[in-house]
């Protein structure tokens, strides 16, 4: 997805002024289960080894639940684990109702499902429904022409360029850079891929894919998952001519390969059955779909009433914040999403497996003000393992290097960095495995700032983590208005408010030392507000009066790349409005 920075960027800083938009109210008496939950990303090669081969798998997740469940966190999505020869770690399924045996067996998922469900959390798996390995047996038949599989992927003959001389069908070109077209010498045709060569694309032109494919979803769904989150989007379907797309390899350019039209109705062909599936048991399912493309473009996949689609768009801009971005930006892009969103699908992704960590990107004083950014804005929250840690990218030498993509194909992230096992403990390697050889090497800073070391620090990055995703569960969060505030050129601040009462994140992501005072944040905040909670830079402490009209607390100093959550009360409380909502949920539930 590295390619797509540079468009998302310009896309950031061409945005018009924001002023004038008025405060995003949610005013919701009841909330579906995703729309304000805290979901925990989990790249499972990289969790928890439970048979000591280096390598991650189910049961290492089924044996780390309580701490997942401890960090409040409600969904838990689970990466690709399906049958697969990992020329794309796992993204390239060659039997999508079988487990990989790296991970475990389906005996294996079945144990960590229960568990999961056992501890009131939701499973959210990966579809890749784009493409398969061309190691699964659907392209091996295909490439016999053997039916019914023959048209099941994109194939077209040699463009002629002389008596001699053929040569690839159109000029499309891969997300890598190279040819979009392999030739297949069984075949003597040329297949499309729009990822690796590895990974032939689906005709989802073919009714029988599409079959196979929301069969793969209702093989899931029987053993009790909770939704999905799909993968690669924009690239489901491509255009039947065939034409070549226009000179250039810029985002823009790819008018014939990336978001077609037919590409939303198979979304909501998708949410059609999962729909169907919740209503057996009234219990209603997600579908969260991965598109880096602007929110005017996401939002014809979420839909509306009439004709639903995903309910979920992920939202990836803030992947890319990094220390330029000044509190204008920051401003903008939020209120461009929550003006953009229906506010039922408000939801917000920090970092993930495609992209730097937090902690590389900006500093590790910046984690816990990100966290707080993060956690209490309106709607889902979506968190890579290990960023409630501070967990940072793997400096890797080039001998260390497993995902065969890193710097292939015109490629120049390496994606392995992101990728790096927890840091359980201050054992021989953090924890994770007993091999003597992880996957992975795990950060050489393991032995000072694991889990268990975190657990015992009141002010490390988890427990400060802990302390917003159990704020993030309060009425004022899941129901409160919302309004955002640039308050200088490096401070930022946006409330939270439910009748009489407000919270207030307010955070420096600037590199000086910054003094707010009532006259900064005027009619924005009641006086006086109290310090809910703060970074570990902060200078002020939990429960401090800030922001009061006695002269020696009018004023609150910032230091570089801190923040605090501040309150109206020194506790939280549930408002009548609440307790009310709380009645009516009950009595629905009794009746």
């Amino acid at each position: 997805m590295t390619q797509v920075f540079g468009f998302l960027l310009f896309s950031i800083l061409s945005l018009g002024s924001t002023e004038g938009v008025p405060a995003l109210t949610q005013n919701l008496t009841q909330l579906d289960w995703w729309e304000s939950t805290l979901l925990y990303q989990l790249y499972p090669r990289s969790f928890k080894d439970s048979d000591g081969d280096g390598m991650g798998d189910l049961n290492g997740i089924t044996e780390k639940l309580d701490y997942i469940k401890d960090l409040g966190v409600d969904t838990i999505w689970i990466q690709p684990f399906y049958k697969s020869p990992m020329f794309d770690m796992g993204y390239d399924v060659s039997d999508y109702k079988a487990v990989d045996p790296v991970f475990g067996t389906l005996d294996d998922f079945k144990k960590m499902q229960k568990a999961i469900k056992d501890k009131g959390m939701k499973l959210l798996l990966d579809y890749v429904p784009n493409h398969t390995s061309d190691q699964c047996e659907w392209f091996k038949l295909s490439e016999q022409r053997v039916d019914p599989y023959t048209d099941y992927y994109i194939w077209r003959d040699a463009k002629r360029i002389n008596d001699t001389h053929t040569t690839v069908p159109n000029n499309w070109i891969n997300i890598f850079g190279g040819t979009a077209w392999r030739w297949s010498e069984k075949r003597k045709q040329y297949f499309l891929h729009q990822f690796a060569p590895q990974q032939p694309d689906l005709n989802f032109r073919n009714p029988k894919v599409k079959k196979e494919m929301e069969d793969v979803l209702l093989f899931w769904l029987d053993l009790g998952i909770d939704g999905f989150r799909v993968d690669a989007v924009p690239w489901l379907y491509e255009a039947e001519h065939f034409m070549d797309e226009p000179p250039g390899k810029g985002w823009h350019n790819r008018i014939y390969t990336i978001e077609q039209p037919e590409n939303v109705e198979l979304v909501r062909e998708w949410r059609a059955v999962l729909d169907e599936y919740s209503r057996k048991d009234g219990h209603k399912r997600l579908l969260a779909i991965e598109d880096y493309s602007p929110p005017p473009k996401l939002v014809e996949y979420i839909g509306n009433e009439t004709h639903p689609g995903s309910q979920i768009a992920f939202f990836f801009y803030l992947t890319f914040v990094r220390n330029e971005w000044n509190a204008t930006i920051v401003d903008r892009v939020v209120r461009w999403a929550a003006k953009s969103f229906p506010r039922r699908a408000y939801n917000w992704v920090l970092d993930n497996h495609d992209n730097s960590r937090t902690r590389t990107r900006l500093s590790d004083e910046s984690v816990d003000v990100w966290n707080m950014f993060m956690l209490l804005l309106p709607g889902l929250t979506s968190v890579y393992c290990g960023t409630e840690l501070g967990l940072e990218d793997l400096n890797l030498r080039k001998d260390q290097q497993k995902d065969p993509l890193n710097g292939g194909n015109g490629r120049t992230d390496r994606r392995d960095s992101y990728r790096g096992p927890m840091i359980w403990d201050d054992t021989e390697n953090a924890g994770f495995t007993t091999s003597k050889y992880p996957w992975l090497p795990v950060q050489p800073s393991y032995w000072r700032w694991n889990v268990k070391a975190q657990q015992q620090d009141p002010n490390s990055h988890l427990n400060t983590f802990k302390r917003l995703a159990t704020l993030k569960k309060s009425p004022i969060i899941t129901h409160g208005d919302f309004e955002t505030h640039v308050i200088s050129t490096w401070v930022y601040m946006y409330t939270r408010s439910l009748e009489d009462d407000t919270i207030a994140v307010l955070i420096n992501i600037g590199s000086e030392t910054e003094e707010i005072c009532v006259k900064n944040v005027g009619c924005a905040l009641p006086s006086p507000m109290f310090v809910h909670i703060r970074s570990a830079n902060s200078i002020v402490n939990i429960g401090d009066t800030v922001f009061s009209h006695e002269k020696s607390k009018r004023c609150i100093h910032m230091r570089p790349h801190s923040g605090v959550v501040l309150s109206t009360s020194k506790g939280v409380s549930v408002t009548y409005s609440m307790f009310i909502i709380l009645l009516a949920v009950l009595s629905k539930l009794i009746l």
